[in-house]
């Protein structure tokens, strides 16, 4: 079958222009693993282990691990999106012809052969995965919309959660970074769990997409700074969920955050988080305001990939209050023209792959 992506082990430099199709073997399944007949996938940031592996001796130890355990070639992708061909004998929880979705974070953790990979294998015509990382897709998203949800949709649904939510007496909610792949999903995940006052922060030019997706106030970065007291009154925010990750985000949300509001950013690299929490003299200073830095992980390692989550994110969707944001698609032979277009940034929503263009899959 086809995949994309390292060959071989590379410098973090020319790692990105060394993505290419691989032809690798189909799967072998454990017994509670389940095949995949992948139709669609998306790109993320966690995918691109060059950037996230810093500094650029990690991503060396990184890679003579990997290769000292058989993990080259490297299948990348991490969201899941297609139907089941193929179950293990004690996979109790799905049957072949199911259509799914899920984050393949256990498998990024341990594929069955190379430990601390992290590489979902998504980015393949089949992708093997643990009956427990998965569910059953929304019926109203299709494929591809599936398959630029899962990761994002988790990460964005257990941000809110740290923050707060749900919100059962409304609460007044800062998404920064309304139009990238998590913030799109936040701002729909935030009204459905409670929000009565959701300001985001966008571009001017998007405006009324943001406001589409359930935004009540949008804030344009280009001309206004969202912490100004004059745009958002000092300690009048329950809750702010960074995006943008900018330096001194933290200590100026916990200038806007009421007491007991909570701030949460998300994780830029691994081992070292990189997020720009607020310093310690805030935190000490105002002890009822919490903060959390994300790295959406699954058990034992955290509680963001889920069943139970991805089933509550079906659940908004299945319902109308969860709409995919796929701003392009590419086929899985275009995985470089993908790569470019997500280095180029401002990207509405998700870049999508899709994967079943090729027939040779040989099982």
């Amino acid at each position: 079958m086809m995949g994309a992506g390292l060959q071989y082990a590379t410098s973090p430099g020319a790692a990105e222009d060394a993505v290419k199709l691989i032809t690798v073997s189909v799967p072998t399944l454990g017994s509670k693993d389940v095949l995949v007949r992948q139709a669609a996938s998306s790109l993320n940031h966690l995918d691109m282990l060059w950037d996230i592996l810093l500094p650029s001796a990690t991503f060396y130890a990184a890679e003579a691990l990997w290769k000292a355990e058989g993990g080259f070639p490297k299948i990348l992708g991490m969201d899941v999106s297609g139907t089941v061909v193929a179950v293990g004998k004690e996979v109790t929880k799905f049957s072949v012809g199911d259509q799914v979705w899920g984050f393949n974070a256990a498998g990024a953790v341990w594929d069955g052969s190379t430990l601390g990979g992290l590489a979902g294998h998504a980015w393949a015509q089949m992708v093997r995965v643990g009956q427990d990382a998965i569910g059953l897709k929304p019926k109203k998203l299709n494929f591809t919309e599936a398959g630029s949800v899962p990761l994002c949709g988790l990460t964005a649904l257990s941000a809110l959660k740290a923050v707060g939510a749900p919100w059962k007496s409304g609460a007044t909610v800062v998404v920064l970074g309304a139009t990238g792949g998590v913030g799109s999903l936040a701002v729909q995940i935030a009204k459905a769990l409670g929000a009565t006052r959701l300001i985001a922060t966008a571009s001017g030019s998007k405006a009324d997409f943001v406001k589409s997706l359930g935004a009540d106030e949008v804030i344009d970065y280009h001309t206004e700074q969202w912490f100004n007291s004059t745009r958002i009154a000092d300690k009048s925010v329950d809750a702010v969920l960074d995006t943008v990750l900018q330096p001194g985000t933290g200590d100026r949300a916990y200038g806007k955050l009421k007491n007991g509001g909570g701030f949460v950013t998300l994780c830029t690299g691994i081992p070292r988080c990189g997020a720009p929490t607020p310093s310690w003299l805030n935190t000490l200073r105002r002890p009822s305001v919490r903060h959390t830095a994300l790295r959406c992980a699954s058990p034992p390692m955290g509680d963001c990939a889920t069943v139970e989550n991805l089933n509550e994110l079906r659940d908004l969707a299945e319902a109308g209050r969860l709409r995919a944001q796929v701003q392009q698609t590419f086929k899985l032979e275009d995985i470089q023209a993908a790569l470019a277009q997500f280095k180029a940034g401002h990207i509405t929503g998700k870049i999508g792959l899709t994967m079943q263009d090729r027939e040779e899959i040989l099982v």
